[in-house]
């Protein structure tokens, strides 16, 4: 597969050079000053994340860029599938989405096969959330989980859930502020929200508080569109910080990254509420990838 332009720099060599390279689309520069920089990070930032992956090609595994360039790594699952073709259809996707977000036209972009061949290949369970109930960290249970008639009308619920994630009337109800939450999670391939509640604190976890918990989040995810939100409460243990984190108050915060994130119970394929601890990982760990 050969690109519509090449580069001189050392970075689009290293890339082609690569045994994962693809193929190369748009209007690769020799020389990349701050302008051109801040324009590629702007573009690149304002693609969606891992949820909506789904509605540009259900091949991609991942979107970062290097300040150079866009990079689209595709699933090795989809090896036999990729061709020039698609190739075409999917840049012309990125390139009319950059454009509409930025302005910029003919954005540069490299596609590589991910370095995913050992990785886990998820699917969804439909019946997780019943299976749940048999775990040794199960609590209670709320909410019905949908009946899908195909994946697309998974994923389409599945991403409505995720845009709606920050339920910030939760806060109150966190281990910092006295509560008996520690986290909040979506768990994708398992269509459920888990929560988990302070295994040290029980004589506060109760159905009255679980039904308490539950209201705010179903009444959050009706006003997203999402009825009878499916939510499974588990028992957790509160990170243990070292003397000097502790002496400083940490602040409850969402986020979502994280599609193949595993516990030892089933697996937790993707989260939307991290404790801040996991948060501050996860950034460090996009930064380095992203570059």
């Amino acid at each position: 597969m050969s690109g519509y332009a090449s580069a001189e720099t050392e970075e689009f060599e290293e890339y082609t050079e690569d045994s994962h390279f693809i193929a190369s689309r748009g209007a690769f520069i020799d020389t990349v000053d701050q302008e051109w920089k801040k324009t590629i990070v702007d573009c690149w930032a304002s693609l969606p994340d891992s949820f909506s992956y789904y509605k540009f090609d259900k091949a991609i595994h991942s979107f970062s860029c290097n300040n150079e360039f866009i990079i689209v790594d595709l699933s090795s699952e989809h090896k036999g599938e990729i061709n020039d073709s698609r190739i075409d259809h999917l840049y012309k996707k990125i390139e009319v989405h950059c454009e509409e977000s930025t302005g910029f036209n003919e954005v540069p972009v490299v596609f590589m096969w991910a370095e995913d061949e050992e990785d886990l290949i998820y699917e969804y369970d439909p019946d997780a959330f019943q299976k749940a109930k048999n775990s040794s960290r199960y609590v209670a249970a709320r909410g019905i989980v949908p009946l899908f008639t195909d994946e697309d009308e998974w994923l389409e619920w599945s991403e409505k859930v995720h845009e709606a994630r920050y339920i910030f009337d939760l806060e109150p109800y966190f281990l910092s502020q006295g509560g008996p939450l520690l986290s909040y999670g979506f768990k994708k391939y398992s269509g459920y929200v888990e929560v988990g509640v302070n295994k040290e604190t029980p004589n506060i976890v109760n159905d009255s508080s679980l039904s308490e918990v539950y209201q705010i989040i179903d009444e959050h995810f009706e006003d997203a569109g999402i009825s009878n939100i499916p939510v499974v409460f588990v028992w957790d243990m509160p990170v243990q910080l070292d003397e000097a984190l502790a002496e400083e108050p940490v602040p409850i915060e969402y986020d979502s990254e994280s599609e193949t994130a595993q516990n030892d119970d089933a697996s937790t394929q993707s989260t939307l509420g991290f404790t801040s601890i996991m948060i501050i990982l996860c950034i460090l760990i996009l930064i380095r990838i992203r570059r």
